[in-house]
């Protein structure tokens, strides 16, 4: 009897996921990034960085449950008190799982999952002399967020990106101070998305 249950339960799955509506398309969006310390010995202005890249949304009929992915091309900016800005490249992929409301011209969804993040080329950068800031190459995150839907093919979204590890730290002597202070990046995105 277990295994049956199993069984029909796998196959229900099955189904209802092989019935899902999926959807391809293209998302674009801009990051307001802010560095935060584990000591308040350093500042960071808010910087604006920009993302792009191939989507794909699957959802159940009815029911409003779906899951959508992406794969990311996005360029930040990093400034450590008054260093210069370094520009930094990431190829991101998040998951998300979502939850669809409304008609095929009118909607809304809210969405969130983890977000991996791979740093493309250098990631160091020298402030002053002593200090040094070394970014990770891989970072993750969690996003939390919600938007509007129009006629089944336009989202417009804004979510918020949770750092859950470290993104780089930051060493050398500064303000009498001696240490590896970590950094974390939060950072408030706001996407468009278009499904063909």
């Amino acid at each position: 009897m277990k295994r049956l249950t199993i069984l029909l339960a796998a196959m229900f799955a099955f189904a209802t996921f092989a019935a899902a509506q999926t959807q391809f398309g293209l998302e674009a969006g801009v990051g307001i990034k802010k560095m935060s310390f584990s000591k308040d010995v350093y500042k960071s202005d808010n910087f604006a960085g920009f993302f792009v890249g191939p989507k794909i949304k699957a959802k159940i009929p009815v029911v409003g449950l779906g899951v959508d992915g992406a794969l990311l091309y996005a360029l930040d900016k990093a400034k450590i008190d008054d260093s210069k800005t370094k520009h930094m490249s990431y190829v991101r992929l998040p998951l998300n799982l979502r939850w669809d409301i409304g008609t095929s011209f009118l909607g809304v969804y809210a969405a969130t999952g983890p977000q991996w993040e791979w740093l493309i080329g250098n990631s160091d950068l020298t402030t002053r002399e002593g200090l040094h800031a070394t970014f990770e190459h891989h970072v993750f995150n969690w996003n939390v967020g919600a938007g509007i839907m129009f006629a089944n093919h336009i989202e417009i979204g804004a979510s918020y990106s949770i750092p859950i590890g470290k993104a780089g730290s930051v060493s050398g002597v500064y303000d009498t101070v001696k240490d590896n202070i970590s950094i974390k990046n939060k950072e408030w995105q706001i996407r468009l998305n278009y499904y063909f």
